[in-house]
C-alpha cells in the first residue's frame, strides 16, 4: 500500500526540517530534492495536499532593501544575500509574506553577470548538483551556479549549499499552516 499523501507530505516536511541544522554537506544537498519535490515539481507535493485545505501559503521573507537594490543597479562581480534573507535575521529589512512565485523569484545571488534566484538554487542542487540528477549546466546561469558552488563557502559548506538550508528554514516555516491543518485532520479521523 502507498504513503497517503498527506503522510507523504508530512514526512518531507519533517525531513527537509531535520537538514536545515545539519552541518554534513550531502545531507544540506539532498535538501535540494525535498524543496523540488514540495515547490517546483509539475505536480508539486505541496499543491496536492493543499487541494484538500485550500490554504493561502505564504512565505515571510526580507524585501529588498535600499543597499541591495544599489548592488542591482551597480551589477557587482560577487554577491550573496545569505542570512539577510531571513526575517528573522538581525539583517533583515522590511519583512513580507510572500506567495510562492515571489519566493521562487527572490533574488539571492550574483556571480559572473547572472542574477540566480531561489529556484535556481533549488534546481541547481536537484538537477546539477546531485541531489536528484547529476548533470552538466546547460546555460549561463546554471554554469555561474555551478561555478559558485565552488568559488566561496559560508559556514563549511559551499555557498549555494549553504544558501539552502536557508531556503528550507523558510520553507518549513511558510508550509507549517498546511503543516497544522494535515497534523490536526489526523487527530480527528485516528
Amino acid at each position: 500500500m502507498a504513503v497517503h499523501v498527506d503522510q507523504l507530505f508530512l514526512h518531507t516536511l519533517d525531513d527537509l526540517e531535520r537538514r536545515t541544522t545539519t552541518t554534513d554537506e550531502y545531507e544540506v544537498l539532498m535538501s535540494g530534492a525535498l524543496l523540488r519535490k514540495l515547490l517546483l515539481d509539475g505536480t508539486r507535493l505541496t499543491d496536492q495536499v493543499n487541494r484538500r485545505y485550500r490554504l493561502d501559503l505564504r512565505f515571510r521573507i526580507s524585501a529588498v532593501s535600499p543597499y541591495e537594490q544599489l548592488l542591482y543597479e551597480d551589477n557587482p562581480v560577487f554577491w550573496a544575500i545569505e542570512d539577510a534573507l531571513d526575517p528573522e535575521c538581525a539583517l533583515a529589512y522590511a519583512p513580507f509574506d510572500a506567495t510562492r512565485d515571489q519566493f521562487l523569484g527572490r533574488r539571492v545571488m550574483r556571480f559572473s553577470g547572472n542574477w540566480l534566484t531561489v529556484r535556481d538554487v533549488i534546481n541547481q542542487l536537484a538537477n546539477i548538483e546531485g541531489a536528484v540528477h547529476r548533470g552538466e549546466p546547460r546555460d549561463a546561469r546554471e554554469r555561474a551556479l555551478q561555478e559558485m558552488v565552488n568559488f566561496y563557502r559560508h559556514s563549511g559548506l559551499p555557498g549555494a549549499v549553504n544558501q539552502v538550508k536557508l531556503i528550507g528554514r523558510i520553507t518549513v516555516r511558510g508550509l507549517g499552516p498546511l503543516r497544522n491543518a494535515v497534523t490536526a485532520s489526523a487527530g480527528q479521523q485516528g
